[in-house]
């Protein structure tokens, strides 16, 4: 199956577009212009015709409306996704952010990228092949779809938020994960596991000591950490303690299952 074309336009070089386009595969068609003349001037050519025009946008107002008006006329057919950097949390609040347009944030981007680009790739329904008018609530229920496959396997949940643990294992258990959740003073390993998930706010001071001690206790299997909107240092910290992977929070349940998937797949 042919990859789908991708245009990026924006800055692809700071740490954060970096970390977040650097597990696309083959999924793509990659092209990137720094700045919008250049994007317009490859797609008014005729040399590349875009089935995602991805805007790379590290704080608000970087980039205006017209200009990301211009570019949709230009494609009117693909589907436009702003890639946005930590600066722009704030921005549905306090901005003005583009009407009509997809947002993911770059520590959203691994998991909800890959997924949906791959789903656009295949011809299949997915919440970034609806209409361009379609709202934040479509969206979130062209998610909600069913699956039919069961997972085996167990699956370690370490959490200090009693709400939290017990949302990921009744998360985990409805795709037919068993799960134990391990409280803060758990020492002993756990035989069998296939899969860690480790919960926490951040990863400053003490947290990524206990990250460290999950991947322990559980090894060999992977650990996903979840973190409030992190920062490119979690990250790295996250990983440095031994995470597979790390996904934002709040978190929708459509990319926790895929990374979950996709760690099981790796194991």
């Amino acid at each position: 199956m042919p990859a789908i074309s991708v245009l990026l336009v924006g800055d692809s070089k700071s740490a954060e577009f970096r970390y977040a386009l650097a597990a696309q595969g083959d999924c793509w068609q990659l092209a990137a212009a720094e700045d919008f003349q250049t994007a317009e001037r490859l797609i008014a050519s005729g040399k590349f015709i875009p089935d995602v025009l991805v805007v790379a946008q590290s704080f608000p107002g970087q980039f205006s409306a017209a200009a990301v008006e211009r570019l949709r006329r230009l494609a009117p057919l693909a589907r436009v996704v702003g890639l946005l950097g930590s600066w722009c949390e704030g921005e549905q609040r306090t901005g003005r952010p583009w009407p009509a347009t997809i947002r993911c944030y770059w520590h959203q981007w691994p998991a909800r990228g890959a997924r949906q680009l791959q789903a656009i790739r295949e011809r299949q329904l997915a919440a970034w092949s609806l209409p361009h008018t379609a709202s934040e609530e479509e969206r979130f229920l062209c998610e909600a779809k069913p699956d039919a496959a069961s997972r085996a396997g167990l699956v370690v949940v370490w959490s200090c938020n009693r709400a939290v643990a017990e949302w990921l294992c009744d998360a985990c258990a409805a795709r037919g994960w068993a799960t134990v959740w391990l409280r803060r003073n758990w020492h002993a390993a756990v035989s069998g596991a296939a899969l860690g998930i480790f919960d926490d706010a951040n990863l400053s001071g003490p947290q990524q000591d206990q990250l460290h001690r999950l991947c322990k206790l559980v090894q060999p299997a992977p650990v996903l950490a979840l973190l409030d909107f992190p920062r490119i240092e979690d990250v790295a910290c996250a990983m440095q303690a031994g995470a597979a992977a790390v996904l934002s929070k709040p978190v929708q349940l459509a990319d926790l299952y895929w990374q979950l998937d996709q760690l099981a797949h790796s194991a």
